[in-house]
Order: C-alpha cells, then structure tokens, then sequence
C-alpha cells in the first residue's frame, strides 16, 4: 500500500512539473477603446513554417493574445503541405483550421496570406490581411511570370500590383513587410519608387516596423509617421514560439496593440484602417504619441501624495507589463528629483520632489515634472515626453 502511495504521489508531482503556466502580458485599456493585443505575421508547414496552425492558436493562447493574422506565403515553391505531402490542401486551410481551433480560446484569425514577389530585387514582401481567398490572389500575381523575358525586375513588379490589386478587390488591408530584410536590403533601408507606386494606388495600408528576425526598424517607424500607415509588428515565426521568445527569463512575445472599439474582427479592422495601433517589442513601445501617452498614463497609477514644508512624496506604480524607463527632462530646473526612474513590470516604488536645497522650504510653489519615456517612442530615436504639474497647498507655502 505504502509503495502504491508512493507511486502516486511521484506521479502526480510528475505532472504538476509538467504543468504550464500561461505567460500572458498585460496590457490596460485606454479611454473609449479596448486594448487588443495580437500578432499579424505568423507562418504554419502549410508553406515554409515548421508548426501546424491549430499549434499556432495554442501558442497565442499561452501569451494571452486576443488575435493571431495566419500569413503564409501563397507562391506555388512555397506551398509544402501540397509540393512535399500531396496533401488535399489550399491556400485557405491553414486559416479554417486555425480558425476552428480559435473558438476553443475565443481568439480571432485573420484570414491573409504574404505575397512574397522581389526574390533578391528590392523588398517585396506583403501581408494581405482580412482577405477571402489566397488561391487568387496568388493566381491572378503569378499569371505574370515568364512575360517579360529577362527583365525580371518588372515581372516582380507587376506581379505584385496585380496580386494586391486581387487582394484589395476582396477587402484586403496590406502590410508591406520588414523593409530592412538584408537579403532586400544589403546596405541600406530604402523606400523604393514602387512603394511609391503602390502607396499611390493605395495598395498599401500599413507597415511592419518591426520584425523578430531583423528587430526594430527605425527607418520604417518613421515612414509610418511621414506616410500615415497603420503602425503593425509580427514575429513572423516559422519555428515553435519556445525557439523565438526566452520564457525562462520572462520575455514576453512582440505584439501590436490594437485600440478597438469593440472586440471582433470588425472592431481590430476599423482601429487598422484608423491608424489606432501601437507595436511592443522588447520592452520598447513603438506609436503615434496620440495613442502611446493615453496608453502610458494607463499603465501609471499615482497615489498617496504627501506634502511637507520642503518635499512631496507620492506612490507609483506600473499597472503593466511593459517596462517603463523614465529621464529627467527639460522645464525642471527648479525642482530636485530622481533624474532617471525604472519603472519594472507590476513594480511600485516611491518618489519623492523636493526643491533645490533639500534642507530649506520651498523655493517654487508651482512646478512641472517631466520625463523622457525612453523606450516609449513616438517617431525613429523621439522618446515620448510626459509632464505633471504641481501646486505645493497654500499651508505649506510662505506667507
């Protein structure tokens, strides 16, 4: 009986160490719209990814995502499942079996697929999300191959008008993808006149800025701003997740926030078509300071605000997930406190201001506190700058 027990008791604590813990971010709201967090670049073995689609559900289930984009590239080279399987498959069945898998979860697919036209000409690489039938879109760019003899250059070219022309006729929104690639871009990131074709035809929507093979990408951040795209980031995952995110030392996976005002799939394509996304990667937060500052005075909670003769003391604490590194910044000259604060995941600390000789009242009765955001950017290498104004009370200020 003693060694039954005994067997049991090591089974059970075999499979407790077994157990997963789902590693989900956390990301508040902002006023009037609902915080989504997703990933709109992802790969499955129906082309050159190594995980099945419902695998991919499961993993966004593990990080707490509200949505995943499957974006498998649609060329015939590409298509493993049918080239090296002979499997009964198209361009679609990794997104309806990622999609059957998702109402277990209640998480949203976005049916797309990436358009991967360029080879090593310039980057050519586009995510059409929200589309309705990838056998066409990819029939209607490949109808150009072979037409123009040796130039190939423009084979590419109007083979990626063509598909996203195909695309945007079923509803799609276009992401250009990871324009630092260096197999596209060896030397430099380059806006190439047929992006400006493209964005001219609108068949661009957004931009990738960044990417979990190349990183950050500053030179798209900041199309994004000039040009007015939809900010997106993906990890563009072939491997299992476990091979692209360090669990074990409390990495959290890249993701766009999107700023829905409902949770749907409607509700994350009109926040896309408004521009209300944000990319996290990193520990950075990456946006249009119209949306990262409500996000950011989100995320910071301020409490117990004390005053003295000669100093304010106060509680903050980071209601999130995302890191939050602070730099004294200009306008506060007249005032002392900690010129740099880190502000750790669910961490609280306290902070204190006093005025320019700590040992003497005030000297200054009305005052701002400002920060540089340091890793919340609201253009390429532009921190987010916040500011607190503050009125010291009339009884601790000479008559």
């Amino acid at each position: 009986m003693k060694r039954l027990f005994l067997i049991a008791l090591l089974s059970a604590a075999a499979l407790t160490s077994f157990a997963t813990v789902p590693h989900r971010s956390k990301v508040p709201d902002i006023p009037g719209y609902i915080t989504l967090k997703g990933d709109f670049h992802i790969h499955t073995n129906f082309s050159d990814g190594h995980v099945w689609p419902v695998t991919r559900v499961d993993e966004a289930d593990y990080d707490g995502l509200d949505f995943i984009a499957i974006t498998d590239h649609i060329e015939t080279h590409h298509q493993h499942m049918i080239k090296d399987f002979g499997a009964n498959a198209t361009r679609n069945s990794a997104y309806e079996m990622a999609a059957k898998q998702a109402k277990k979860y209640g998480i949203m697919v976005i049916h797309g697929a990436e358009l991967t036209r360029g080879a090593r000409l310039f980057p050519g690489h586009f995510n059409t999300h929200f589309i309705t039938d990838g056998d066409a879109v990819n029939q209607v760019a490949e109808a150009h191959n072979g037409k123009y003899g040796d130039d190939e250059v423009k084979q590419e070219e109007a083979a990626i008008i063509s598909g996203l022309t195909e695309a945007k006729k079923q509803g799609a929104f276009v992401t250009w993808n990871h324009p630092d690639w260096e197999q596209q871009a060896p030397n430099e990131t380059k806006w190439w006149p047929i992006h400006t074709q493209l964005l001219n035809k609108g068949l661009i929507d957004g931009i990738e800025i960044y990417n979990s093979f190349i990183g950050y990408d500053p030179e798209a951040f900041h199309w994004a701003i000039e040009k007015d795209l939809t900010i997106t980031t993906g990890t563009d995952a072939h491997k299992p997740m476990f091979q692209w995110v360090d669990y074990e030392k409390g990495e959290y996976r890249p993701m766009t926030l999107v700023f829905a005002k409902e949770r749907s799939l409607n509700g994350i394509r009109e926040a896309l078509d408004e521009h209300r996304t944000v990319a996290l990667a990193e520990g950075c937060v990456y946006g249009k300071e119209e949306w990262i500052k409500p996000l950011l005075e989100a995320c910071v909670e301020i409490s117990g605000i004390k005053f003295s003769e000669k100093k304010m003391t106060c509680k903050v604490r980071n209601l999130s997930t995302i890191p939050i590194k602070l730099a004294k910044a200009p306008g506060s000259e007249q005032v002392v406190y900690a010129r740099g604060v880190n502000l750790n995941e669910n961490e609280e600390i306290s902070f204190s201001v006093n005025g320019i000789d700590s040992r003497k009242p005030w000297n200054t009765y009305e005052f701002d506190i400002n920060f540089y955001v340091t890793n919340w950017l609201t253009d390429a290498d532009t921190p987010l700058k916040i500011s607190y104004h503050v009125s010291v009370p009339a009884k601790y200020r000479k008559n």
